[in-house]
């Protein structure tokens, strides 16, 4: 060994050749870090076991197993709910590509899209009960009441019937849409603002025209595109309380989904529970597939060629001008969609209800101001309102104070191999539906007498919303330039330094999960009914409550609607352009 020195630089050379293969170094593993994964684990058992239990259900039957799934495909109203949310994925799936596509037309006139996108992301504060309520006042088929009949029978002079067959799937996909759109557009945003241009550059030079650009751009936005995809779908396949508020009940039968035939199955009284435990593995396969497809190209950019298929045509390009001026319109036209279910919700609310229930905020202006349906609906709200920041705040808190340790944990994994399993694992969780472990949870809390409980809420949220969180938190600290492989190879072992660093590799993920999980709690209407029962006092309980009189109740459930919607919103608002999309895609976009 040669030793070369040069003031304070010192060099050592080996005097001999070296032999033998690469042996690439490993973050020395720490057992406290394992150790702060466990109570993560913990939880996710509360997902876990009721889950095993619903499979045995659904298995156990006569001839081989299989009699549930053989009675549940032989049932025709099973058959129809499963094509319906066979053509809801459909749905989902459209969303996805008009949504890239508007984020495409965004970037002509960016500065615009800035002001564009705070109305388009506000609908995502709202939860599906609000949107379905102000969908159905808007599409409300009676011209002096619903402000689209009024519409179409000035244009047209005769009413549709929005609310009847056929054009109830109409009402019901626009409620869907206006819930999505903007998360999705936000993403694809974000996903086109981190691309490379050199990539983009270069296949100018090369002679690449318009339509060869956006074939490279959907490469290299593939991983965020998955991410959307995933969500979107997962988003579809679990739609529930948006159909039976927005939908009357005759009508209901006739876009029956997946998950509301599986309750209206839990509703009835059989002799087992083995035909909506099989329902439920049918709907938890359906996801599954789709998960375990979207998470091999999720974090995984594809590989971007500049140079054209043999087959590739170009076709002429358009004006810059021409892109600018409809950016500008499709954005605008956008914000004034947008814009119609929020004002009709606030409007309908600001009225006297028997008047709200008799003509449309429109007709009489400001003379029909009047707080009465705020009043009436008051007393109701403030023991909900209480229940709901109990439950959201707590398992806000569960969810991040676990999942950050379980994420660094996994982060931290030195056998590959092991950690693909646990993440393929924690995909089919995030995706997995309520129905589930519905039934097995609701036996067990009635059987501790936690029934209903603030406290068993917060545990069944945290544990729906946790594998996710993993998800997100291990794919940013991975992604970060400094990633705990790093800290540990520096031998960063206090306290104090570990913590200053996670945050710094992981602080906006951090706080996207935390927004993201307080606004999905707080909106939460599914969990609240089919784990806790209807006796619990959620704010989307207590307005589901007052939608099944819609006609005679249209003002207070618009007031409900409109005041349970301001703490998600403006927390949302507060929050997503700085912290929640980057935080949600910085782990696949870098």
């Amino acid at each position: 060994m040669a030793i070369v020195s040069h003031r304070d630089l010192r060099l050592e050379v080996t005097s001999r050749p070296m032999s033998g293969p690469l042996v690439p170094g490993r973050p020395p593993v720490k057992v406290l870090d394992y150790v702060l994964a466990i109570p993560a684990a913990m939880v996710l058992v509360l997902l876990i076991v009721p889950m095993l239990v619903t499979v045995v259900q659904a298995f156990d039957a006569d001839r081989f197993g299989f009699g549930n799934f053989a009675a549940v495909l032989g049932d025709t109203d099973a058959l129809r709910a499963l094509w319906h949310t066979a053509l809801w994925i459909v749905t989902a799936l459209a969303l996805v590509v008009v949504s890239f596509g508007i984020a495409m037309l965004s970037r002509a006139v960016d500065r615009w899209w800035l002001a564009f996108m705070g109305v388009i992301v506000l609908p995502f504060g709202a939860s599906a009960v609000a949107s379905g309520a102000a969908f159905r006042l808007m599409f409300d088929p009676v011209p002096e009441r619903g402000l689209a009949s009024a519409l179409v029978f000035e244009l047209f002079d005769r009413t549709p019937v929005w609310l009847g067959p056929g054009l109830i799937w109409f009402v019901l996909v626009s409620s869907f849409c206006w819930t999505w759109l903007g998360f999705a557009v936000s993403l694809f945003r974000a996903g086109l603002r981190a691309s490379p241009e050199g990539v983009i550059r270069r296949a100018r030079v090369e002679g690449a025209g318009r339509l060869r650009q956006l074939s490279i751009r959907v490469q290299m936005l593939w991983p965020v595109g998955a991410t959307i995809t995933l969500t979107l779908v997962a988003a579809a396949v679990r739609l529930f309380d948006l159909v039976l508020v927005a939908t009357p009940g005759p009508m209901q039968d006739d876009v029956d989904t997946v998950a509301v035939h599986w309750w209206r199955l839990t509703a009835k009284p059989l002799e087992d529970q083995g035909q909506p435990a099989a329902l439920a593995v049918i709907l938890f396969a359906m996801l599954g597939v789709v998960a375990l497809v979207l998470s091999h190209a999720m974090g995984r950019p594809r590989n971007v060629s500049t140079s054209p298929p043999h087959w590739w045509r170009e076709r002429g390009r358009e004006s810059d001008v021409r892109t600018r001026g409809w950016s500008i319109v499709v954005g605008s036209g956008i914000c004034v969609l947008w814009a119609l279910p929020v004002i009709s919700l606030v409007a309908t609310a600001l009225r006297d209800p028997i008047d709200a229930g008799s003509t449309g905020w429109w007709r009489r202006g400001t003379e029909g101001l009047s707080l009465r349906s705020l009043e009436i609906s008051a007393p109701g709200l403030v023991d909900s309102l209480s229940t709901t920041l109990t439950v959201a705040l707590g398992a806000t808190v569960l969810v991040v104070g676990t999942g950050l340790f379980a994420a660094r944990a996994l982060a931290l994994s030195t056998r590959p191999r092991l950690a693909r399993v646990v993440v393929a694992a924690l995909t089919l969780l995030a995706v997995a539906p309520v129905q589930m472990y519905a039934v097995p949870l609701r036996e067990a809390f009635t059987a501790l007498r936690l029934a209903g409980s603030d406290f068993s809420l917060i545990f069944v949220h945290a544990a729906a919303a946790l594998p996710l969180a993993i998800l997100i938190l291990r794919a940013a600290l991975i992604a970060a330039p400094d990633s705990p492989e790093v800290d540990a190879l520096r031998g960063q072992t206090r306290a104090v330094t570990a913590a200053t660093r996670l945050w710094a590799n992981a602080g906006r993920a951090v706080v996207a999960v935390a927004v993201i999980e307080f606004v999905q709690v707080w909106n939460d209407f599914i969990i609240a009914l089919l784990v806790s029962g209807p006796g619990s006092s959620p704010l989307t309980l207590v307005l589901w409550g007052e939608a099944r009189q819609f006609g005679t109740s249209a003002g207070t459930v618009a007031a409900s609607a409109a005041v349970s919607a301001v703490v998600p919103v403006v927390v949302l608002l507060a929050t997503w352009r700085r912290w929640v999309v980057p935080g949600l895609t910085g782990g696949v976009l870098r």
